[in-house]
C-alpha cells in the first residue's frame, strides 16, 4: 500500500522489537496452558489505538517461522462476529477504490507499507458499513456492504477471496457485496525483508503502522475469528448459530476465550490445529480508553433477559345499600257532608350500591370477583356487601389467562326476603242514607255522587331478612 509518509520510524521499531521479545516469553506453552482458563469470553476494543501507537490491539505473527495464518497464496475466506454501536465508528471507506478500505474504522489487518510485492488485504467499518478490501502488487479493489451493521447486534461477516481476483463480502450469511478484481497471490511472502516491523503481522482492531487519524481504528466486539484456506461460501447461507470448530481447511481459529474478564495482557490461542501452527497471538492492552479487554457479551452467550413479573391481584369491592322506606298513611274522615276519605300512603325505597371491582395480574390474568350485594330493607335497615376479597399473588404462570389452580373467589351470599304478616284490619263501612246528588257549580257540568264511606287503616309496611 502506498502511504508516503514516515511517521516516527525508530521509535515504531523499537515497539515492535520489544514486542517481539514479548511475544516469545508469552508463547511458551506453560503460558498458553494458564490463559486457557474458560470458555464464553469476547474481545472489546475502544479505538484508543490511532492515538496510542502499538497499543489496543491483538497482534498475530505470520512470517519469521512462517505459519498457518498467512493466508492468501489459495482461495480463502476471513470471517468472524462483530458488534459495534452507532456513533463509535466514524472513518469513511473509500468503495470502489485500491487500499480504499484502509480509510475505515480497522477491523482486520493484514497490509504491507507501500505497494509492490505479494499482496495483502483488510476488513473495516466505514460509514457504518461493511468493507472488503484486497489487492495485489498495486492493483485491486474495495468493496462495500449497502446495509449499515453498527446497530448494536452481533454481526456475522465472512470475506471471500479467489485466486482469479473474485471477491465476496456476506453479512449473516446474505452476499452484500462483489467484484471482480486482480488475481494472484496475495500471501505475505515468507523470509520477505521489510523496514517496517508491523508487515509481517495481522493486526485486529486498529491500522497495524500507526500512520495517522485517517486510518482510524475500530471500536466494539469481536469474536470467533476463523481463517481458512479455501473459499467456503458461494451462495446465502445460514450464518452460524455456535462457535467454530477446526475442520481440514481451517488453518487458524482464534474464540478469544482466554480470560478471565477483564483486560487482555495475554496470548491469544488458536486453536485450529492446523499443521505448521499454532498462529498464536498476543493482546497489546492500554489506551485511553484502554483495551482490549475480555468481556461475556459473546454471539452465544448473550446475557439472559431479565424478565420482572411483579403480580398484582387486587380486587376493590365497594358496595352502599341504603334503604329508606317511608310508608305514610293519612286518614281524614269528615262527617259532614260533602264526605271526603283521602287516603294517601307514600313508600320510598332506595338500594344504591356502587360496586367497582377491579382486578389486575400482569402477564397472566385478571381475576373478575363476582360481587352480588343484597341489601337489606327493614324500616331500620343494615347494608351488607359480601366480596371474593383480593387473590394473592400467583406461584406461576397458568397460559390462557386462566386463575391459577386453587383459586377461588367467594360470591357474596344471597338471602330470600321473608315478609311479615300485616296485623289483621277489618275496613268499616259505613253507610249513609239519603243520599242525594247536588247540583254542580254553576258552569260545572259534572255532578258529584256521594259514595258510602270506607274507613281505613294505614298501610302495613314489614320487608325482612
Amino acid at each position: 500500500m502506498k502511504r508516503h509518509r514516515a511517521i516516527l520510524l525508530s521509535f515504531i521499531g523499537c515497539v515492535w522489537l520489544c514486542s517481539g521479545v514479548y511475544l516469545a516469553l508469552l508463547l511458551s506453552e506453560e503460558r498458553e496452558r494458564a490463559h486457557a482458563q474458560s470458555t464464553g469470553y469476547a474481545l472489546r476494543f475502544y479505538g484508543s489505538g490511532v492515538s496510542a501507537p502499538g497499543l489496543d490491539r491483538v497482534l498475530i505473527p505470520i512470517d519469521a517461522p512462517e505459519r498457518p495464518a498467512d493466508i492468501g497464496a489459495t482461495d480463502f475466506t476471513v470471517e468472524f462476529w462483530m458488534r459495534a454501536l452507532p456513533g463509535e465508528n466514524n472513518g469513511v471507506a473509500r468503495c470502489n477504490e485500491n487500499d480504499g478500505w484502509i480509510y475505515g474504522n480497522v477491523i482486520f489487518d493484514r497490509d504491507i507499507f507501500g505497494a509492490g510485492d505479494y499482496g495483502d488485504f483488510g476488513i473495516s467499518l466505514g460509514g457504518g458499513r461493511l468493507v472488503f478490501g484486497a489487492s495485489v502488487g498495486s492493483a485491486g479493489t474495495t468493496i462495500c456492504s449497502s446495509e449499515r451493521v453498527d446497530d448494536g447486534t452481533w454481526r456475522h461477516v465472512a470475506a471471500v477471496r479467489t485466486l482469479s481476483g473474485a471477491m465476496r463480502l456476506y453479512v449473516d450469511g446474505q452476499l452484500v457485496s462483489s467484484a471482480q478484481s486482480v488475481s494472484g497471490d496475495a500471501s505475505y511472502r515468507n523470509g520477505r525483508a521489510t523496514n517496517y516491523p508491523a508487515d509481517p503481522f495481522i493486526v485486529l482492531g486498529a491500522e497495524k503502522h500507526d500512520a495517522g487519524a485517517q486510518y482510524p481504528s475500530f471500536s466494539g466486539w469481536l469474536d470467533e475469528l476463523r481463517l481458512s484456506n479455501i473459499a467456503r461460501y458461494s451462495t446465502a447461507f445460514l450464518r452460524p448459530t455456535a462457535p467454530f470448530i477446526g475442520d481440514a481447511y481451517t488453518v487458524a481459529l482464534y474464540p478469544f476465550d482466554e480470560g478471565p474478564a477483564g483486560p487482555c495482557k495475554g496470548a491469544i490461542l488458536d486453536v485450529s490445529g492446523a499443521s505448521g501452527g499454532p498462529s498464536n497471538g498476543w493482546c497489546a492492552y492500554d489506551g485511553s480508553p484502554a483495551g482490549p479487554v475480555y468481556v461475556t457479551d459473546t454471539p452465544f452467550n448473550q446475557p439472559t433477559p431479565t424478565a420482572t413479573r411483579t403480580p398484582i391481584a387486587t380486587a376493590t369491592s365497594t358496595a352502599t345499600a341504603t334503604s329508606d322506606p317511608t310508608s305514610t298513611a293519612t286518614h281524614t274522615p269528615t262527617a259532614t257532608p260533602p264526605f271526603t276519605s283521602t287516603h294517601t300512603p307514600t313508600y320510598t325505597a332506595t338500594a344504591t350500591n356502587t360496586g367497582a371491582p377491579t382486578a389486575t395480574a400482569e402477564h397472566t390474568w385478571t381475576p373478575t370477583p363476582t360481587h352480588t350485594p343484597v341489601p337489606t330493607f327493614t324500616n331500620m335497615p343494615t347494608p351488607t356487601a359480601t366480596s371474593g376479597g383480593a387473590i394473592p399473588p400467583f406461584p406461576s404462570e397458568t397460559p390462557g389467562g386462566e386463575a391459577p389452580p386453587g383459586q377461588t373467589s367467594t360470591p357474596a351470599s344471597t338471602a330470600t326476603p321473608t315478609p311479615t304478616p300485616c296485623p289483621t284490619h277489618t275496613p268499616t263501612t259505613t253507610a249513609i242514607s239519603n243520599a242525594t246528588p247536588t247540583q254542580a257549580p254553576e258552569g260545572d257540568s259534572a255532578w258529584t255522587l256521594f259514595l258510602p264511606l270506607i274507613h281505613s287503616n294505614s298501610p302495613c309496611v314489614s320487608i325482612t331478612r
